[in-house]
């Protein structure tokens, strides 16, 4: 199973084809996804990766999430998703995901 990415919806466009169709696109922004935690079947009952996106306030953040992002060595972010994810997936706490993620044409 593969992971996801966590992205901010900028826009709609299109794209013209070479038969001069269009196609409505979806513009996506992906920016700073990092890998906060693994959530395993044995502790969580599933297995996932826990993602964090966007930057959020020191302050404006509980004690309890400033720690959770300390673990991670990640400053404090403001959404929080988790993807289910086979335990194959090699990704390391607080490595940032990029869109090398998702191969060209594929969609999302």
């Amino acid at each position: 199973m593969r992971s996801g990415l966590i992205a901010q919806k900028v826009g709609m466009t299109r794209i013209f084809t070479d038969a001069g169709e269009q196609i409505p696109v979806t513009v996506l922004k992906v920016d700073g996804c990092h890998v906060l935690a693994h959530l395993t079947n044995e502790k969580n009952g599933y297995t996932a990766l826990q993602l964090g996106a966007g930057l959020a306030r020191t302050k404006n953040t509980v004690r309890a999430m400033r720690g959770h992002f300390a673990v991670a060595k990640v400053e404090p972010r403001r959404m929080l998703a988790a993807f289910r994810a086979s335990p194959a997936h090699a990704f390391h706490v607080g490595s940032e995901l990029t869109l090398e993620l998702f191969a060209p044409g594929q969609r999302v």
